[in-house]
């Protein structure tokens, strides 16, 4: 049973990525954000989570009709996201250079000449998918760390665009030692480090409440002596993003590993909440980001 409906969502993946690459990119946003639209009013228990979070992080900055508003925006943003991915093929290296100015890659670039890797970290905002295209298509050279979809057959045709367009994939879980590997060879290693961390974490206020934030970014940072650059891509049409950067985090050498580590999240988890703040209709409120219960005044305290 498992064999037929992986194969069926194959083929309907596949249907997909044809018709997505017969449409204008204009057409093309009208179908993946009609494809987030069907799957706001499919997903049920996404879409009540989606409003839940959005309720309790931004609750005293927006009506309930505001809420409704944003979180269809949402499903909306991440089905342009899929359409967007799928369009690899018909966009090519160019039309994927095309989307943003290139001007934020002198940031990355200055990074890596010191020769020892640098970490981006990112979110699921905007479409961080094209981000590590842009980058990629943009002469960087990009090691992705990504989770490995339960669709044998579609983890294998989404790891092939992205390939394509020059991203090298490392799976989740990812080996540490792949990892320093990247930062050794001076590559940029890509981490979307905005959703919950259920190992190896320290425990950080998000949005007013207590979150699992990954320590890996900082721990290869501190330990290959190499900077963080928090980074997101605003989408701000159908056919056009902004690159978003944040001032680049080094290692502090204080002496003290763990409190160098968590003074480096800090400063990234702080970038990221205040860009969701700005533009939340961006940012993929369906995960369960906040899974954590602690006592009152037990926020940011380490976790292992």
């Amino acid at each position: 049973m498992a064999s037929l409906k992986h194969s069926l969502e194959y083929l309907a993946a596949r249907a997909g990525m044809a018709l997505a690459g017969l449409l204008s990119a204009r057409r093309a946003d009208a179908f993946g954000a009609g494809l987030g639209w069907i799957a706001h009013r499919l997903l049920t228990s996404r879409r009540r989570l989606a409003h839940d979070n959005l309720k309790q992080a931004l609750g005293d900055s927006l009506a309930d009709n505001e809420i409704a508003r944003v979180a269809r925006a949402v499903f909306a943003n991440t089905g342009r996201t899929v359409i967007e991915l799928a369009r690899y093929p018909k966009l090519g290296n160019d039309g994927i250079r095309a989307l943003a100015d290139p001007a934020g890659l002198t940031v990355v670039r200055e990074a890596l000449k010191a020769g020892r890797g640098a970490i981006l970290a990112t979110a699921h905002f905007g479409n961080w998918e094209v981000l590590a295209a842009f980058l990629a298509v943009n002469g960087i050279p990009v090691d992705a760390i990504a989770l490995t979809q339960s669709n044998p057959r579609i983890n294998d045709l989404v790891i092939n665009l992205r390939r394509r367009v020059g991203i090298n994939i490392l799976e989740v879980p990812a080996n540490a030692r792949q990892v320093f590997r990247s930062l050794k060879k001076s590559r940029l290693v890509l981490m979307a480090a905005d959703q919950h961390a259920s190992a190896g974490t320290l425990v950080m206020d998000f949005f007013g409440r207590p979150a699992a934030v990954a320590r890996g970014p900082a721990l290869f940072a501190v330990r290959c002596d190499c900077p963080i650059i928090p980074m997101l891509f605003r989408r701000e049409r159908y056919d056009r993003f902004v690159m978003i950067t944040g001032g680049v985090i080094r290692p502090l050498h204080s002496g003290d590993e763990e409190a160098d580590i968590r003074a480096m999240t800090s400063v990234y988890v702080r970038f990221l909440e205040e860009n969701i703040r700005r533009w939340p209709d961006q940012w993929l409120w369906t995960h369960r980001r906040w899974k954590l219960t602690l006592p009152e005044g037990n926020h940011d305290q380490a976790v292992t």
